[in-house]
């Protein structure tokens, strides 16, 4: 395969907007080649097949919300964590300039949209299961690092970090779902509220 990262990058945009379009079942290398305006075999130079294009696409965009989060010194946990999960409830097209030249406006219902085909899709698939596997593990790891440090801090009760990070997650992964696949707009709002009340709960503000 062939090497060209604006190429690739160009690709990956082509490959999510075509997903949010068609769905998983329905998406071909014709539909990608559509989206991005040249002959579809050009994607074969860069990659084997519509999932070896579709899990690129994924890796890099995790990128975008975990990035390099498990380095970086964390001085206020609390504002840490209420910034991470809104990063991950309200994505911007700004946050994904890195992996797209011209993010969708309504990129909220973009990523829900792929987030919803791609997992279904690991239902039956091993490679993707494995590499949703990944991702998730990598969120939650954000999360339960950013609360134990405001354990160590001080600044949150002494929970148990682990399975807290869990809780805050799977919230996190239902109101993306529910958003998705049902007619309640309100669904990542109501599931703000209650991790805002995690948090709140677990602080030791005055």
């Amino acid at each position: 395969m062939s090497s060209h990262p604006e190429t690739e990058q160009r690709i990956r945009e082509a490959a999510f907007r075509a997903l949010v379009e068609h769905g998983y079942a329905d998406l071909s290398i014709k539909d990608i080649g559509v989206e991005l305006g040249q002959n579809p075999s050009i994607i074969y130079h860069y990659y084997d097949s519509k999932d070896d294009l579709l899990l690129s696409m994924l890796d890099v965009f995790v990128e975008i919300f975990v990035g390099q989060q498990n380095e970086q010194p964390i001085t206020d946990s609390e504002a840490e964590l209420r910034r991470f999960v809104g990063q991950i409830l309200h994505p911007t097209p700004a946050q994904v300039e890195q992996v797209m030249f011209s993010p969708p406006s309504d990129i909220e219902t973009a990523i829900s949209r792929v987030y919803v085909e791609l997992w279904a899709h690991a239902t039956w698939d091993d490679t993707f299961r494995t590499e949703t596997t990944h991702v998730e593990d990598r969120i939650r790891t954000v999360i339960a690092r950013i609360l134990q440090a405001g354990i160590e801090s001080g600044q949150f009760e002494p929970v148990d970090a682990e399975l807290t990070a869990d809780h805050i997650f799977f919230l996190l992964k239902q109101g993306i779902h529910t958003r998705t696949t049902t007619d309640r707009d309100d669904a990542v709002e109501r599931v703000q509220t209650i991790i805002d009340g995690i948090v709140t709960g677990i602080s030791r503000a005055e």
